[in-house]
């Protein structure tokens, strides 16, 4: 097959154009129109492609399959092509890092640092899969945001001549001349004269190396091949000159990585990795000093612009510059004189020469499917579901996320008989969590139906409604029956159940409105099988109390999901539904099949108009997500969070919605849902808002942290869109 030219098609990708070429093949810049995302696509060259090229590829492809890494390209697609085989990865705009310190110099020694221990993390998720990459250098370090101060990004690539450790030992030499450890010019062989087993020690040797690479922009050993071989075996570790804290640990960081014996070195990636953590800490002096070696006699002194870590209001301040606004000269020129007051402009060396026309694209790096990822590409999607414009039944659409903005898909319309007339979503229920149990999301939307609920996407079939409810329901006349169906892991089993959420509200219709209800509210759970679900059983239940809100989460720790009921204090009978003062929140500790007694912790609060779980702080453990509001006055995002030992329940608020400008009843309480959009792990808060009644909606998602104030922006704007959107038309992975 013939290099293929950009705007060839193939499958369901798109060549857009050549990324590169060198002697093994092509790499375009391709567009999966299955997936809608861009990414890289790797194919060898035809006269190339023979048997030994073609396993190439597929080791390079399983091996990259293998592992689980921030830090480690992500594999989406491996096959063949009339004849040639391809590989297909996420893409990566911002370049690698040879050409990074090539074209803009040395790191700043706190970027170093920072990158280089990336690297680490990255060979050590590597190792632990039983992987030795063979080829770690500069030049297969991809760089996601090479201009941020605080947080540049790496990617660990191109394993082709990566082995694992049930691998056989060619003893040939693999790998680049420059950052070979030294047992591969010695041919070590075992007692029974094999070549010994690659290990862990050869990867962190070559990282040792790269590390004096983007501190002083050159390789440790210079001159030919040969020279540079025997230099690895016998020349001296590259150090730099001086007494202060930061140049002794840095030499010894040195020593230990880039040790001539094996067994002298960082024994495994993680030790290197937290030591170069320690090292970003320390205050570097304002050059650095390389020792006169045999290819250098003379080495000249490196200046350090940055000799330290920003802060993160000095970060900010320092992106801010470097953005591209509308601003006055004069404002320009203020924080412009501010970044230098700081002594931090070396932090800007590594920008320019890798940032293209427009943003630089957001990699995910949560391990594992995101929450709420709909598509498989790591970033948490949104779902809305509203009544057809023609009236006729529910339209579905998926707002698809690549960390920047949200993408509608085509409506899918449900129509089922049983639903009524007038319905506006409330009895359509897209969710999205691992229902099958191996490690991804499915996309299953859940529809009212005569006798419970039908569902189709990744599973299909349908569900009895429970009997306890029926029961109940003919118990309760004249009331009112309402319901939320909603998704978690009740036994930590790793697949996801179904729940349903139900309460009876009050036979008097002004009570009822007011949010009085009687009979106990119940949480019926449809376990997960992997391929559908087993019968509804009652998982917990709880006194009916007035304006009571519920949420399913997993507060604990143990990977089982727990129940949090807001009691709320009664307001005046004119507005019971937003009520403000200090409420009983009620947990109950899920224990798989059921749960404990309840723990009573108080919520001061203002009124409430959206009540979710989710993990914000990414330590692994849900936390509760309330908006409070007033009317007209927008609405903050509290967070609160059970201690470790769920003796206590703190509160506190971490960010606001924009307040519309028309303050309108129906706008200033924006409906919420949560989904982790920009794939860290940590799981956003996602509010649609209006301006005013004419206006349009907008997707305004104020994305989590581990500490201080969510910031938010809009994500994108929703043209086309019902009178009224409430809490149900909003989901992410789960229904609070």
């Amino acid at each position: 097959m013939t290099t293929l030219h950009p705007g060839a098609v193939f499958g369901h990708y798109r060549l857009d154009r050549i990324l590169g070429e060198g002697g093994m093949g092509v790499v375009y810049d391709a567009f999966d129109t299955k997936l809608e995302r861009r990414v890289a696509l790797k194919m060898v060259h035809a006269h190339l492609a023979d048997r030994q090229f073609i396993d190439m590829f597929i080791r390079e492809g399983q091996t990259l399959a293998q592992i689980r890494s921030p830090h480690i390209i992500a594999i989406y697609d491996i096959g063949e092509h009339q004849g040639s085989p391809f590989i297909v990865t996420q893409f990566i705009k911002g370049g690698d890092v040879t050409g990074l310190v090539r074209s803009s110099g040395p790191l700043a020694p706190h970027l170093a640092c920072l990158v280089n221990a990336q690297v680490a993390e990255a060979l050590h998720d590597a190792h632990q899969a039983g992987i030795i990459h063979q080829d770690v250098k500069p030049s297969n370090v991809l760089v996601r945001n090479p201009a941020s101060p605080l947080d540049p990004f790496v990617l660990l690539c191109d394993f082709g001549i990566a082995t694992s450790s049930s691998d056989s030992p060619a003893g040939g030499i693999t790998g680049t001349w420059n950052y070979l450890a030294p047992e591969y010019i010695r041919d070590e062989r075992d007692a029974q004269g094999r070549p010994i087993t690659p290990e862990p020690s050869r990867d962190i040797y070559a990282a040792g190396c790269m590390l004096w690479f983007t501190l002083t922009g050159k390789i440790p050993y210079s001159g030919a091949a040969v020279q540079v071989a025997m230099a690895h075996q016998s020349a001296p570790i590259p150090q730099f000159v001086g007494s202060d804290d930061w140049t002794k640990a840095a030499n010894r960081i040195l020593q230990l990585s880039m040790a001539k014996d094996r067994r002298s070195r960082y024994q495994s990636a993680t030790a290197f990795k937290d030591d170069l953590l320690n090292l970003r800490e320390i205050t570097a002096p304002a050059q650095l000093l390389p020792a006169p070696s045999m290819t250098d006699p003379n080495p000249a002194p490196i200046p350090v612009a940055a000799v330290r870590a920003p802060s993160e209001s000095e970060a900010i301040l320092i992106e801010e510059a470097q953005r591209p606004s509308k601003i006055t000269p004069l404002r320009v020129g203020a924080a412009m004189v501010g970044v230098a007051a700081l002594g931090v402009g070396g932090a800007l060396a590594i920008t320019q020469p890798w940032v293209e026309h427009g943003p630089e694209p957001i990699v995910p790096t949560v391990k594992g499917a995101a929450y709420a990822d709909v598509n498989g590409d790591k970033f948490g999607d949104v779902i809305t579901n509203v009544q057809n414009p023609d009236g006729e039944g529910v339209d579905v659409v998926t707002w698809k996320s690549d960390g920047r903005a949200l993408t509608p898909s085509k409506p899918v319309t449900y129509d089922d008989p049983a639903l009524p007339a007038d319905n506006d979503g409330g009895q359509v229920f897209p969710l999205c969590d691992d229902f099958t149990g191996d490690g991804k999301n499915s996309f299953v939307t859940f529809v009212r139906s005569e006798k419970g609920f039908k569902f189709d996407g990744d599973l299909e079939g349908s569900l009895k409604a429970p009997a306890g409810v029926v029961e109940q329901g003919k118990k309760m006349k004249n009331s009112n029956f309402y319901y939320d169906l909603g998704t978690d892991d009740f036994d930590g089993d790793g697949v996801a159940d179904l729940f349903m959420a139900t309460h009876f509200g009050n036979a008097n219709p002004d009570l009822d409105r007011q949010g009085r209800r009687v009979g106990d509210g119940t949480i019926w759970v449809y376990r997960g099988t992997g391929s559908g679900f087993a019968e509804p059983t009652l998982f917990a239940s709880y006194p009916a109390t007035s304006v009571e809100q519920v949420a399913v989460g997993e507060f604990t720790g143990d990977e089982k999901a727990d129940l949090v009921v807001l009691n709320r204090v009664e307001g005046s009978p004119e507005d019971m539904t937003l009520t403000s003062g200090a409420s009983d929140l009620d947990l109950y500790q899920g224990e798989g099949t059921t749960v404990a007694a309840a723990k009573t912790f108080s919520f001061k609060h203002q009124s409430i108009s959206s009540f979710l779980t989710g993990d914000v702080n990414g330590d692994g453990r849900d936390d509760v997500v309330a908006a409070e509001s007033g009317r007209g006055e927008g609405q903050s995002i509290t967070v609160g969070t059970f201690s470790e030992d769920l003796a206590q329940f703190s509160v506190a608020t971490r960010g606001k919605l924009p307040k519309p400008r028309n303050t309108l009843k129906t706008t200033s309480r924006y409906p919420l849902t949560v989904a982790d959009v920009n794939g860290d792990g940590r799981t956003d808060i996602v509010a649609v808002s209006q301006d005013s009644s004419d206006s349009p909606y907008a997707f305004y998602v104020a994305l989590a942290s581990k500490t201080g104030t969510f910031p938010g922006h809009t994500m994108a704007t929703w043209k086309k869109s019902p009178d009224d959107v409430r809490r149900y038309n909003l989901m992410g992975g789960t229904l609070g």
